[in-house]
């Protein structure tokens, strides 16, 4: 939560192409082999069928700079280059105790994907979801929401955040802000972190679909510091409608913990902190990471998950791996009929990977997958596969041979209108990772455009401003998962939004690290980094700032 000694871009803020494996629940299943790819389609068991409920589990964990930053002996930093894997392997077993069906994780940097693996789940790393049930990354998700499969057919729309930790409001109110002070500064700094997130799932929820949100909101509940509980609390000067709970409330999110647990005198389930190297002297513990759930789901129980020592835990796991506590919610829900949609395996490939294309389709006569040219329609089409009829199913084409570029995967109707459409990236063997500026000299204040290509798409994945060729000394970027990989000397930064390919610029709007804007004249590189980690996997080449 707290960025603490270590300066980092946020306690935190799906990986590059999502490596959950893909599994369909059938109760028909046709195999088709072509010479294009593998076909199976699955009959619908939802179609006809009135809707049912189903029990979910739904946990929000937190797990400290990627699992394996946490030195379980000295409850310090990691300092091992590998990272200290024992802490991990606690993590797994934290997410296995809790009984949890689907995870949003907070703080993955890289590790997502690797957890999932060991549970043997499913994972969406630009996400950083992790689940039982089968993931699908629907068109129109953008990286704000996933789908999970919770029965053949029938879905629930999973989202997961992570809001900026600093300046963190209960250290403000503890120093003497005034309340007014604090209002401010969450409609600054985090209420916009979650406006795509009000502005999209409401809607899926208005059509029927469940919906839960996840996270480390590095914010108090208006639930929570209330009249009662700031007349009870020395660290609670005064009662607070924090922003980012008020705005969720209006949008029809409700908190199950306190669907659970009304009371925050008698439960108050802090999840900040059982303990951190980032937290303070006089620290204000509090409950700053919720489930919250909207459409039809009803919440059954609510639970704190976390170490033994803390009464108010109800899932104990020692030693605790983590610098906050997580949470478990158990919701009756009924999951709704999924959308037509294609879901691709992977959003970046190499030539001669296979693509698997998940869909679920009208189910009329020719009816087929398109790969098209990015934005291109189906007479422009390189490759075809047909659903023969079916509402559910998945395909894989050969991409060898395919010209490398930007293309996007579609389900076509007979006449070849496009029912639905989802991008993905084609790179040949061996293509790097890159990262360009628009040009190599630039005037004080100029904003400083960056442009990147075949990047691994990770949730919190960013671009770092360095003086060209620093190092801070810490261990090589290409062999190092733990500390700053000699990346930590950072003096803006711009995440990439999860993107394969993109643009950005530095301006007077960028994150400060080291540094604020303008940058004084000097020779600078950007990097791109990984999941709000330090590892580096591509550079700039070095450009100029001068004067006038």
């Amino acid at each position: 939560m707290s960025e603490g000694g270590r300066l980092r871009k946020r306690k935190s803020r799906p990986a590059g192409p999502d490596r959950g494996r893909t599994r369909i629940a059938s109760i028909l299943c046709v195999i088709l082999v072509a010479s294009a790819g593998l076909l199976v389609v699955s009959g619908d068991a939802s179609a006809g069928a009135s809707a049912r409920s189903v029990t979910l589990r739904v946990m929000t964990f937190n797990i400290f700079y990627g699992g394996d930053e946490l030195d379980l002996t000295s409850l310090n930093y990691c300092t091992r280059p590998e990272g200290c894997q024992e802490t991990l392997a606690q993590v797994v077993e934290t997410i296995r105790t809790s009984g949890a069906d689907v995870v949003g994780i907070q703080e993955g940097v890289m590790n997502a994907g690797r957890i999932a693996e060991r549970l043997g789940w499913y994972a969406s790393e630009r996400m950083q979801i992790i689940s039982r049930h089968p993931l699908l990354d629907p068109p129109g998700g953008n990286g704000i929401y996933v789908f999970v499969e919770l029965l053949p057919g029938r879905v629930a729309a999973l989202a997961n955040v992570h809001l900026p930790a600093d300046p963190y409001g209960p250290y403000e109110a503890q120093a003497g802000a005034t309340l007014e002070d604090i209002l401010a500064l969450e409609e600054g700094l985090r209420l916009p972190e979650v406006q795509d997130q009000i502005r999209v799932l409401p809607r899926l929820a208005a059509q029927g679909i469940p919906v839960f949100l996840t996270g480390d909101f590095n914010s108090p509940s208006l639930l929570d510091w209330t009249e009662a509980v700031a007349a009870a609390r020395a660290d609670v000067p005064y009662p607070v409608a924090w922003p980012v709970s008020v705005a969720l409330a209006e949008a029809g999110f409700r908190d199950s913990f306190r669907d659970a647990h009304p009371d925050p005198l008698a439960r108050p389930g802090f999840t900040w902190t059982p303990g951190s190297p980032e937290g303070i002297r006089s620290e204000v513990h509090d409950r700053i990471d919720w489930v919250l759930a909207a459409g039809t789901s009803s919440t059954i129980r609510s639970e704190l998950v976390g170490e033994s020592a803390y009464a108010d835990v109800d899932i104990a796991v020692d030693p605790w791996p983590s610098d906050h506590r997580g949470l478990v919610s158990t919701f009756d829900v009924t999951p709704a009929a999924m959308p037509v949609l294609v879901s691709v395996s992977s959003r970046r490939l190499e030539l001669g990977d296979a693509l698997d294309v998940r869909f679920h389709a009208p189910g009329r006569s020719g009816e087929r997958i398109g790969i098209l040219p990015a934005g291109g329609t189906a007479a422009s089409a390189v490759a075809f596969l047909p659903t023969g009829g079916a509402v559910d199913g998945t395909l894989s084409f050969d991409t060898t041979g395919l010209p490398p570029r930007a293309y996007e995967a579609a389900l076509l109707a007979k006449d070849g209108r496009v029912l639905a459409r989802i991008p993905f990236w084609l790179y040949a063997a061996g293509t790097p990772t890159t990262v360009t500026t628009s040009r190599t000299v630039y005037a004080q204040g100029e904003p400083i455009e960056v442009s990147w290509a075949n990047a691994p798409g990770m949730k919190w994945d960013w671009l770092g401003l360095y003086e060209a060729g620093a190092n801070d000394g810490s261990p090589i970027a290409t062999t190092c998962f733990s500390g700053y990989c000699g990346n930590g000397h950072y003096l803006l930064y711009e995440y990439t939004d999860a993107s394969i390919e993109g643009t950005a610029s530095f301006t007077a709007s960028s994150a400060p690290g080291y540094a604020t804007w303008p940058l004084r004249p000097g020779v600078y590189e950007v990097r791109l980094l990984l999941d709000d980690g330090y590892r580096s996997v591509a550079s700039s080449i070095p450009f100029k700032i001068v004067q006038g």
